[in-house]
C-alpha cells in the first residue's frame, strides 16, 4: 500500500474536517456539537497512524503523570483527559507504560521526581504542587524528558517545553467584565458594593484571578461606580472554614453588598451556603459570582440562579493535550519555540447553559488543534489562546 497516498488524502481530509469544527466552534449548529467531536477524533486516529507508519514508527512510549490533588474531582477530569490519550495511543499501536504518581504533599511529590530522574520517562505530565519542584522539572527536560505543565505554570519556563492551562487573569477579567455588564443590564443601582473573597497569599492561581477581577473593576471604581468594601483572606480549598468566614461577615454588611467575587467554586459555595442560613436569597437579594462549572452541586446552584456567572475550565483538554502533545514532540510532528503556552479553552456558564457546562467537562477535543495552534507560536510570541470549542453562548 502507498501510505504516502493515503497519509494525503486523509490530511486533506483532516483539513476539510477542521474548518467543519470552526464552523462550530464560532457559532455553528449546537445540537451537532457531540457528534462532531466523534468525527474528528476518528479523522485524527487515522491521520496519525498513516503518517507514523510512512517516517517514523513509534512502538512504545513511557508516559508519567503527576497529580497534585488526587482527592479533587477537578483534578479527577485532568486524569480522565489523560488515560483517555493513553488508550488511543494504545488503539494505534503504541505500547504505552502509563505510571500515574498520586502526592498530596510537596515532599511526596518531590521524591516521585526523584524516581523520574533514575526512570527517564518519555513524557512527564506534570500538576505541580509548588515553585519548589521547578529544579527537578528542569532537571527531566534536561535529562531529555518532554515534560508539559499543567493547569499551573512554573516561574522559570525554560524548565518545561510546554504549558497547557488557563490565563487565569484573563479569564478573571473576562468573567468579572461579563458580570459588570449584566448588573448593568439589570439596571442594578450604583454603586455597586463589592466583597471579594480572594483565598491566600501564595496561592498563584487565586492570586491570578483576584488580579483580573480587579482589572475588570477598576474603570468603574475610577468611575465611582463600584465600591469593594472588604477583602476575604481565606483557604479556598477548605470549604468549611470558608462558611465560618462568610457567616462572619455577611451578618455585617446585610442585603446592603451588590455581590460576592469569588475566586474558585468552595468560596462560592460557602457563601451561597452562609447567605441562605442568615435568610438572604443569593441570586435575589444579592449576586454571586465564582469560578470553575466542575460540581454537580455547584452547576446546580448556577441553573437555579443563586450563581449569577462562573467560568468554566477545561481540565480534561489539559491532560488529554498534554499526553498528545508528547506524542507529536516524540514522533516529530510537533516543534514548540521555547517558553510555548498553549492556554486552554474557558468558557462563561450562566443559568441558561449551566446543565450543558457538564456534558462539555469530557468532549475530547480534536488533538490535531494542538498542531494547528502551535504553528501559530513564534520565539516572539510564544503564547496563543485556544478557542472555546463546542461552546454553548446564550
Amino acid at each position: 500500500m502507498d501510505w504516502r497516498s493515503v497519509s494525503i488524502g486523509l490530511i486533506i481530509l483532516v483539513v476539510i474536517l477542521a474548518g467543519a469544527v470552526g464552523y462550530l466552534a464560532i457559532g455553528g449548529p449546537r445540537g451537532d456539537a457531540q457528534l462532531q467531536v466523534v468525527t474528528a477524533y476518528q479523522t485524527v486516529t487515522a491521520t496519525v497512524t498513516s503518517t507514523v507508519q510512512e517516517g517514523q514508527q513509534l512502538r512504545s512510549l513511557k508516559v508519567f503523570f503527576f497529580d497534585p490533588a488526587p482527592a479533587n474531582p477537578w483534578w479527577d477530569i485532568v486524569v480522565e483527559g489523560v488515560e483517555k490519550a493513553v488508550s488511543e495511543l494504545k488503539i494505534l499501536g503504541v505500547n504505552v507504560e502509563y505510571t500515574r504518581f498520586d502526592a498530596t504533599t510537596l515532599d511526596r511529590q518531590i521524591s516521585q521526581l526523584q524516581q523520574a530522574l533514575v526512570l527517564k520517562p518519555d513524557i512527564a505530565v506534570v500538576g505541580a504542587i509548588s515553585d519548589a519542584v521547578q529544579d527537578l522539572v528542569k532537571q527531566l527536560r534536561q535529562a531529555g524528558v518532554i515534560v508539559v505543565l499543567v493547569d499551573r505554570d512554573l516561574p522559570d519556563q525554560t524548565s518545561r517545553n510546554l504549558y497547557l492551562g488557563t490565563d487565569n487573569r484573563v479569564a478573571a477579567k473576562v468573567e468579572a467584565e461579563a458580570f459588570l455588564a449584566w448588573l448593568s443590564s439589570k439596571g442594578v443601582s450604583k454603586p455597586w458594593k463589592i466583597v471579594i473573597f480572594k483565598g491566600l497569599p501564595g496561592i498563584p492561581t487565586s492570586y491570578l484571578r483576584y488580579q483580573g477581577f480587579i482589572d475588570a473593576l477598576r474603570p468603574y471604581i475610577s468611575r465611582g461606580d463600584v465600591q469593594i468594601v472588604e477583602e476575604v483572606e481565606v483557604n479556598p480549598d477548605l470549604l468549611n472554614e470558608v462558611y465560618q468566614k462568610a457567616s462572619s461577615i455577611i451578618p455585617k454588611y446585610g442585603k446592603s453588598v451588590t455581590a460576592y467575587m469569588a475566586t474558585n467554586l468552595l468560596q462560592a459555595l460557602g457563601i451561597v451556603k452562609a447567605l441562605q442560613d442568615n435568610n438572604i436569597q443569593p441570586g435575589r437579594d444579592v449576586y454571586v459570582l465564582g469560578f470553575d462549572a466542575q460540581l454537580p452541586d455547584w452547576v446546580s446552584m448556577i441553573a437555579q440562579g443563586y450563581v449569577a456567572i462562573s467560568i468554566q475550565q477545561h481540565p480534561f483538554t489539559m491532560g488529554y493535550w498534554a499526553v498528545w502533545t508528547g506524542y507529536y514532540i516524540k514522533t516529530g510532528l510537533l516543534r514548540l519555540p521555547e517558553k510555548a503556552v498553549i492556554n486552554t479553552p474557558t468558557y462563561k456558564v450562566f443559568t441558561c447553559n449551566a446543565t450543558y457546562s457538564l456534558y462539555l467537562d469530557h468532549f475530547a477535543i480534536n488533538p490535531a488543534e494542538i498542531i494547528f495552534l502551535a504553528s501559530r507560536l513564534t520565539p516572539q510570541q510564544p503564547q496563543i489562546q485556544a478557542p472555546g470549542y463546542y461552546s454553548f453562548p446564550c
